[in-house]
């Protein structure tokens, strides 16, 4: 349970993190990206650097140690040469040489190392004792001088590590004079304070350095980076309004021509089909008239039969076309009763019933949108009707669009692509025109159009 916990809680900080993040403007995540690759640089950089200064610094100690040695203390061990012991008196010789009052340094201990055991030591106990081999001892043995401060972890060193201070270790080699073979090892140990705080001071002199770069830098980064934001926040927001106002000419346009289709469609209602109307009922009485003059004008009548005919199949196309326009009531409607009105339309015209889920919308939407809506609900529910088993339209506000989609359930095998490519390429630039997406999604004997708007926009055109 904790576990799962733990996991859901890691889970949920990444995810708000991530959303975070994506929240940041472009120009500062590059920035921020930038300035921590910099940072990571810097530090591997000053780690190295003030590595080999302190390195530096140790190895010029050691190297003076080794010169006293080479100079003071191999001339006293050339026995070694030739036996593997010091005599009683070149023992003596080493105590008074190695005296701090005579070197003048802090030494805290020395040791002359043969092989694996240390035949000479400042402390009696130590002589004659065997320790595994090291690699500090072997560089020496191998001719360099080896110093090393504070890094005292050997089973010979526990005495020198129980006084607690900084101490500075170095191998150096004693060779053989005239040949240069190297005959035995000395180590010595002295107190290294002063060496201790000049390395601190040059590494704490090379992180400052690094630092202060590193920060000036990133502090030109996010300067330069806020200049950028700023700049690609002044193109976003002309190119919105730029889109904005392409897509509210576009709206105008819209609204003039179904405006003027309205008129066209209210026009014809009111005049051809008015005509053709009172034509038809002239006719009736025509006939009426004929058949009481003489009942032989049989070919009148046909004929008069004909033109009925003819007028009523008038009267029926010019009824569609007014049909397929706008309604006169649609300014006034909201968009859920305008979508319901297109379901209605279509249900009257097909006797196929139709399911219609509508959700909580915007009170007021540009009528231009509206129409488009219109327009896409009859023409989606129209399409390949004869192969249609069940139709669904769905309005709703989801986040910060508004999504209407038709979805069409067909028989099986019958859906050979999900919509004639002219009608198609017709709507979107229909409704891309006006700022919105049309979308398709074809499934296995299903397809659904799907037209959204962004709420905000819509908002920003009703002012």
């Amino acid at each position: 349970m904790i576990a799962a916990a733990l996991a859901r809680w890691c889970q949920i900080g990444v995810r708000e993190s991530v959303s975070q993040w994506a929240r940041i403007p472009l120009p500062h995540q590059l920035a921020g990206i930038a300035a921590a690759l910099l940072l990571a640089a810097m530090a591997l950089i000053a780690t190295s650097v003030s590595g080999n200064i302190s390195d530096a610094l140790v190895n010029r100690y050691g190297v003076e140690v080794a010169l006293f040695t080479d100079s003071f203390v191999a001339p006293r061990v050339q026995e070694l040469a030739s036996q593997s012991t010091l005599s009683e008196g070149k023992k003596k010789e080493l105590d008074g040489l190695f005296s701090p009052v005579v070197i003048g340094r802090p030494m805290l201990g020395f040791r002359i190392w043969v092989d694996e055991e240390i035949i000479y030591s400042n402390s009696r106990e130590m002589i004659g004792r065997h320790f595994p081999a090291s690699p500090a001892r072997s560089r020496a043995w191998d001719g360099g001088v080896s110093p090393e401060l504070d890094r005292l972890d050997g089973d010979d060193e526990v005495q020198i590590r129980a006084l607690g201070v900084h101490v500075l270790e170095v191998y150096a080699p004693l060779r053989q004079a005239g040949t240069g073979r190297i005959i035995a090892l000395v180590e010595t140990y002295e107190v290294a304070t002063n060496l201790y705080l000049e390395v601190r001071a040059a590494q704490a002199l090379i992180w400052l350095t690094f630092s202060g770069s590193a920060a000036l830098f990133i502090s030109l980064l996010f300067v330069l980076a806020g200049k950028g934001a700023r700049e690609v926040s002044r193109a976003d927001r002309e190119k919105k309004e730029f889109r904005l106002r392409v897509g509210g000419a576009n709206r105008r346009i819209s609204d003039m021509n179904e405006l003027y289709m309205r008129r066209v469609g209210t026009e014809l209602f009111r005049g051809p089909v008015q005509l053709v109307g009172v034509a038809l009922l002239k006719l009736d009485s025509l006939r009426a008239l004929v058949a009481e003059v003489d009942a032989s004008l049989k070919a009148r009548s046909e004929d008069i039969d004909a033109i009925k005919g003819a007028l009523d199949e008038a009267l029926t196309e010019i009824r569609t076309l007014s049909e397929s326009l706008l309604p006169s009531k649609l300014p006034q409607l909201s968009l859920s009763q305008t979508i319901r009105a297109a379901v209605r339309r279509h249900e009257r015209q097909t006797g196929a019933a139709v399911t219609c889920e509508i959700a909580e919308l915007p009170h007021q939407v540009p009528f231009s949108v509206k129409t488009c809506l219109y327009r896409f609900v009859r023409e989606a529910l129209d399409k390949d009707r004869r192969h249609t088993d069940a139709q669904v339209v769905r309005i709703a506000c989801r986040g910060d669009l508004l999504k209407v989609e038709v979805e069409r359930t067909t028989a099986a095998g019958s859906l050979s692509a999900p919509c004639d490519q002219a009608w198609l390429r017709t709507f979107q630039d229909r409704v891309e025109a006006i700022g919105g997406e049309l979308l398709i999604r074809a499934r296995p004997n299903t397809i659904s159009y799907t037209a959204q708007f962004k709420i905000d926009e819509l908002e920003a055109l009703l002012g």
